[in-house]
């Protein structure tokens, strides 16, 4: 069955808020926002959203440089907060660098630093430089605050909600 795609306004206005205050590289960029029917998988993992480099002739037809897609089956079931992370995640692995020559602006997708297994800490710690900058910003959270202001967000829900590609 063939994916459905529609516009996300929501989507749209959250990353509206968030580009002024956090992606200030992104105010010029060409962005469109659209929600996918269904969440795919990947690696056997849920995936609520994508953030994709457009190129060539699909960059040149639909005159924009990056999609921002969301799993809509899931985005109503998301807290506001987590809504916000979430865009905020796909907003993050957008990024552009201004061309010294041209300045015009050179888009691209970026990766998180951290894509680790909980395994892999548990046994060998923040083995590498991007994890212990991610654990060392873990441990200054004070979790249980959080928790207590997130108490209507089931902790293991939020867990299994945080895959994006």
């Amino acid at each position: 069955m063939a994916k459905e795609y529609m516009t996300a306004e929501s989507v749209e206005q959250i990353a509206g808020g968030l580009i002024p205050n956090h992606h200030a590289e992104l105010a010029s960029a060409r962005m469109f926002y659209c929600f996918v029917d269904k969440a795919g998988m990947k690696g056997g993992i849920e995936v609520l959203g994508k953030a994709k480099k457009l190129s060539g002739f699909t960059e040149w037809a639909l005159e924009k440089d990056f999609v921002i897609e969301v799993a809509q089956n899931r985005w109503h079931e998301l807290a506001p907060k987590q809504q916000q992370a979430l865009v905020d995640h796909l907003l993050e692995r957008c990024t552009g660098e201004e061309d010294e020559k041209t300045g015009d602006m050179k888009w691209s997708i970026r990766e998180p630093e951290v894509q680790e297994f909980a395994t892999i800490l548990r046994r060998h710690g923040a083995w590498h430089i991007g994890l212990t900058s991610f654990v060392e910003v873990a441990q200054s959270i004070e979790l249980d605050e959080v928790i207590q202001e997130e108490a209507e967000i089931d902790i293991e829900d939020l867990v299994d909600q945080t895959s994006t590609e």
